[in-house]
């Protein structure tokens, strides 16, 4: 697919698949929306910095066959050094990503695996950093590379062979170096383990005759028991042979063969009892220190080189007691970005346009659009210009999902939580009246053209389809995948098919696939899947596509963020290339009935263009919000903490007008307020912050944001979610219509061709990130995120753009290349990474000097989400009885609650979770900035917020210092101090109010009575009590929603230390 063509006067030719409420606080005006949003000002020069790595944490190295030079993949860079040790010499620049360095046999040349570009291969170079050469190209990911004895050839393992549908497991290549000639080596003659297998970590026997790897079975469960070192010929020829089998438990990697025949490898195993350990000849070999998972070099005959505790060791496996070190000093240098952080929007009675049209609908006739927007339901008609027509409007604690029109266009269909769970209703638009079609959790509804069945998803991301004449139900087919719910369901014009996006999953031993076209027989439940063209994704799965044409010949789908039309026939089978209608942004596409017309959102606005050739024109909706001014309120403070030191002030006034503290001052009788709020037996503390959240509204609705506040939560940060949903949230909590936290804003996750989560924004070219990044603007971002999968090319146009036209921080999973390629912080201390390991963590969760070097001297900050703190719940069970979990929690987070908290931690999941915190104690101790996170709703919302800085008091910091990693030190981080993070006078009034006393009884700081936000209070009996009432129909009560929980979590990107 080409994303480069360029439309023509009429339509662009075909593309080659194979390149390819308060609601008063709402008021319709004839105000536009800007698509465009305003520059925040030209970067200043970048700062030079220099940081000095005398430790590794991921790096692996080999030694030079003469014995005297090493070199050494650190953070993201070749180095070069003495043997004997000394300074490094920087042989690579940022941008190649290499990986697991070795020389060749006769020391003229290295091999890496590296990621530039945005897949990994194979590459050369000179011992000196120049000659570098690519050596194998193409989609498929190409890793583990290791010489043959004559150095003609390289093993690696390789997807080489696999399908852009139904997968790429890997399997053992060979590459000859002289003429780039490749023979596939195992995966053609021998069947393997039943189930699938993958092969990877490729070594040589000692004569060359044979190539020795890693067998890993997958199981059952999808994963993977790597147990095996086999052997095959090194011509391909004759069986694969089992050469080892390890008995214990553990997963096995990189082996190694010495000149003498002697077999080493590592094995590994997983939180809450994480190991590296070396073994020689199937005999575990004792190291004193942290072994880290980089491949072990036989050198110097009989001795190996190991990464041990952050430095490079030789030993001798029969003494490893007395291994040789090789200190080394490598100075890196890193220029980091300067730029004004944006004034953000946080306050202020002006009226606002809305920026968000939430999944608009055209209507059959093709005369008016349903959208959500304001926490509320609205339809206008496409001529433009006249304000739109609100149809409902939920209460601000329920949310209320985008619509689609019946067939006949006379109502809408949609999902809204107000009995507790999303139901489906259909609402007659003439009366008003309103039939629920499916109750229990169902998502994304869909009418069948006669309006008889409804396709919809429930909580798992099941495709259901419900006879509605007679109330049946059926589950056609599972998800593919975990990480989000596929996208929204299209019924084929003649009512058999429905097709979708889901994402496939290419290998077992990494998590990514592409979102591919999905096509269910509704009277069979047999499923195909169709790529748009090979090795492309659909943008996202949230409402990208595929949406059918109503005459059957087309699906409309967004890819590389363009609006693109996919020829099929009547069973949805690709019939024809698909070509592309527009160059603008492009989300939500939908159609008219006589498929002529198609409504779609481009960077904030709604656009209709005629698919026979016709230009696009904008569809004015004029639809604007105000924020209600808060009431001036006086807090009585009983204890009270402003956030900027140890200090704990005694019976105190708060004084609050226009939502900023006016005066703090000692207590005193009758001072003048319009509301009085008597916290005089109570704690008085800056509003909390979750500095890691994800919106996740299609499934947890209201609850989500209320029980954030439930929490004590007044600002949280998305670090990633659907950009319209986020920017929809954000304005419906400003105007007052639904009761949640200031939320500042991230789009999807900027990623590469290939994604995980449905809210990953998949990339292959500078033109389809652009158009995603034109969104970020007219929607007003508050944070770029790109995600794992994302090249270093993606990574820096995306933080030049979000500090030169925004004037927000970006970020990743990435440490490195994170901070040399511009970014400003990682979301996690380790989460998924492109490699087998990251460079931030090794196999045990230990960080060593170069990751503590870069949180404290680069101006790049860490977001903790200490997953490993969940298991402190069966410490103290009795948060799992409290109300906000019986009855405020969505169902599938009750359970998990609850069985967590019936189990007490064992000592291996606190001694995970001390490792964990020692990190994090270790960067604030030399000058870093760490914010707390949580990562919900991977983890139950607002509760494990508690359980983090409960974890955080427990590893040794004081309540004050606990506490500001969830105030003022997010405020720093994201450059909003001057309004948030401390009670000062003249900041914005977050407050959380505590029943008790955290700095004398830190569990005390769960029992938050009340918040107030920007000076407006919400009761947490209150926002449960909005829940008190919820109702559970036959389908939610027959529901394992333990196991919808498990389901949710699947493939999550961090381990939890065995919590779930």
């Amino acid at each position: 697919m080409d994303v480069h063509g360029t439309p023509g006067p009429s339509r662009p030719g075909p593309l080659s698949r194979r390149t390819f409420l308060q609601a008063a606080g709402v008021t319709a005006t004839a105000t536009a929306v800007s698509a465009a949003g305003t520059p925040a000002s030209a970067a200043a020069p970048a700062r030079p910095v220099s940081l000095t790595l005398t430790a590794t944490t991921g790096g692996s190295a080999t030694l030079s066959p003469a014995g005297d030079r090493l070199v050494a993949e650190v953070q993201n860079i070749l180095w070069s050094l003495p043997r004997t040790g000394g300074t490094a010499v920087a042989l690579t620049a940022p941008g190649l990503e290499p990986t697991r360095p070795q020389f060749s046999p006769d020391g003229s040349r290295l091999v890496v695996c590296a990621y530039r570009g945005g897949g990994f291969h194979l590459w050369t170079l000179r011992p000196d950093g120049s000659d570098l050469r690519q050596l194998t190209h193409g989609p498929w990911d190409d890793r583990g590379p290791a010489w043959s004895p004559d150095g003609t050839r390289i093993a690696f393992a390789s997807e080489r062979g696999g399908d852009t549908v139904t997968g790429s497991p890997y399997r053992v290549w060979v590459v000859d170096v002289r003429t780039g000639a490749l023979t596939r080596l195992t995966g053609r003659q021998d069947p393997g383990p039943a189930g699938g297998w993958e092969d990877f970590d490729p070594t040589w026997s000692a004569d060359g005759e044979r190539v020795l790897f890693v067998r890993a079975a997958v199981t059952a469960a999808g994963g993977l028991r790597a147990d095996t070192i086999a052997s095959v010929a090194a011509d391909g020829s004759g069986p694969v042979a089992v050469e080892h089998t390890d008995d214990s438990g553990a997963q096995l990697m990189t082996p190694a063969v010495a000149p003498g025949g002697r077999l080493a490898y590592l094995r590994t195993t997983p939180a809450p009892t994480a190991s590296c350990t070396l073994v020689v000849d199937g005999t575990p070999v004792t190291v004193d220190g942290d072994v880290l998972p980089a491949p072990p070099r036989w050198s110097d005959g009989e001795r190996l080189l190991l990464a041990v505790d952050g430095q490079f060791r030789l030993l001798d496996p029969e003494a490893p007691a007395a291994g040789e070190r090789i200190p080394f000093t490598a100075a890196m240098p890193v220029r980091r970005p300067r730029y004004r952080v944006k004034p953000y929007d946080f306050e202020g009675a002006a009226t606002r346009p809305v920026r968000s049209l939430h999944l608009p609908a055209l209507s059959p006739d093709g005369r008016s659009v349903a959208f959500a927007a304001l926490n509320a339901l609205w339809t206008a008609g496409t001529s433009g210009g006249r304000p739109p027509r609100r149809i409902l409007q939920v209460p601000p604690t329920r949310y209320v999902l985008g619509p689609t029109w019946t067939p006949d266009g006379t109502g809408l269909v949609y999902a809204d939580d107000r009995d507790g769970l999303f139901a489906v209703r259909r609402r007659d638009l003439d009366s008003g009246e309103e039939t629920v079609l499916a109750a229990g959790g169902r998502v994304f509804p869909a009418l069948s053209p006669d309006g008889r069945r409804l396709a919809c998803l429930d909580m798992s991301g099941n495709l259901l389809v419900r006879d509605l004449p007679d109330g049946s139900e059926r589950t056609l087919v599972a998800p593919l995948g975990a990480g989000g719910l596929p996208g929204r369901p299209s019924w084929s014009p003649d009512g058999r098919y429905v097709a979708l996006c889901d994402r496939n999953r290419l290998n077992q031993r990494f998590r990514e696939g592409y979102n591919l076209i999905r096509i269910v027989d509704t009277t069979t439940g047999t499923a195909v899947l169709h790529a748009l063209a090979p090795h492309t994704s659909l943008s996202d799965r949230y409402d990208s596509g595929p949406v059918w044409s109503p005459d059957g010949r087309h699906l409309a789908v967004v890819a590389e963020s363009a609006l693109w039309l996919l020829p099929v026939r009547a069973d949805g089978t690709p019939d024809g290339k698909p070509y592309r209608l527009t160059d603008e942004p492009a989300d939500h596409p939908s159609w008219s009935a006589d498929a002529r017309s198609l409504l779609y959102l481009s960077a904030g606005t709604l656009r209709l263009i005629d698919v026979r050739g016709g230009k696009a024109r904008t569809v004015k909706v004029p639809l604007d919000y105000r924020r209600p001014r808060p009431v001036d309120t006086l807090v009585h403070a009983g204890r009270f903490w402003d956030g900027t030191g140890p200090e704990v002030r005694e019976d105190v006034d708060v004084l609050i007008r226009d939502g900023r503290v006016a005066e703090v001052a000692p207590h005193r009788g009758g001072r003048p307020a319009v509301r009085r709020v008597d916290a005089s037996g109570r704690t008085v503390l800056p509003g909390l912050w979750d500095a890691h959240t994800h919106p996740w509204q299609s499934t947890y609705g209201g609850r989500q944001t209320a029980l954030q506040l439930a929490y004590g939560v007044t600002t949280a940060v998305s670090l990633g979610g659907f950009a319209y949903e986020q920017a929809r949230i954000r304005e419906a909590v400003a105007a007052g219509v639904l009761a949640g936290p200031r939320l500042l804003t991230t789009g999807e996750l900027l990623d590469g061709a290939r994604v995980a989560y449905s809210m990953g924004r998949a990339h292959r070219t500078p033109e389809g990130l652009r158009r995603s990044l034109r969104r970020a603007a007219a929607l007003d971002w508050d944070f770029v995120k790109t995600y794992v999968r994302a090249p270093g090319w993606v990574m820096k146009e995306a933080a030049e753009f979000a500090h030169e036209r925004l004037g927000v921080r970006s970020g990743s999973h990435l440490c490195t290349p994170g901070v040399q390629l511009g970014q400003d912080l990682t979301t996690h201390l380790q989460a998924t990474q492109r490699l087998e390991f990251g460079h931030a963590t090794s196999a045990t969760g230990r960080s060593h000097q170069d990751v503590q070097e870069i949180y404290t001297r680069a101006g790049f900050h860490l977001i903790a989400t200490p997953f490993t703190a969940f298991p402190l719940l069966g410490a103290d069970p009795a948060p799992a009885e409290d109300r906000r979990v019986t009855t405020l929690m969505p169902p599938w987070d009750t359970a998990l609650v609850r069985q967590q908290a019936a189990q007490p931690p064992t000592a291996a999941q606190l001694a995970t979770l001390d490792r964990e915190l020692s990190v994090y104690r270790r960067i604030l101790a030399d000058g870093g900035l760490v914010a707390l996170g949580t990562d919900q709703p991977l983890v139950p919302v607002g509760l494990h917020l508690h359980l983090a800085l409960r974890a955080l008091h427990r590893g040794g910091l004081s309540p004050a210092e606990t506490l500001r990693t969830a105030t003022l030190l997010p405020a720093r981080v994201f450059g909003a101090d001057a309004d948030l993070g401390t009670l000062e006078e003249g900041k914005l009034a977050d407050v959380t109010i505590v029943d008790g006393d955290p700095f004398d009884d830190f569990d005390a700081l769960i029992r938050t009575a009340a918040v107030l936000r920007g000076g407006v209070l919400f009761e947490q009996t209150d926002l449960v009590d909005a829940f008190g009432s919820a109702r559970r129909d036959g389908a939610a009560a027959a529901t394992d929603w333990l196991e919808v929980s498990r389901h949710m979590r699947r493939e999550g990107c961090c381990d939890p230390g065995a919590a779930f």
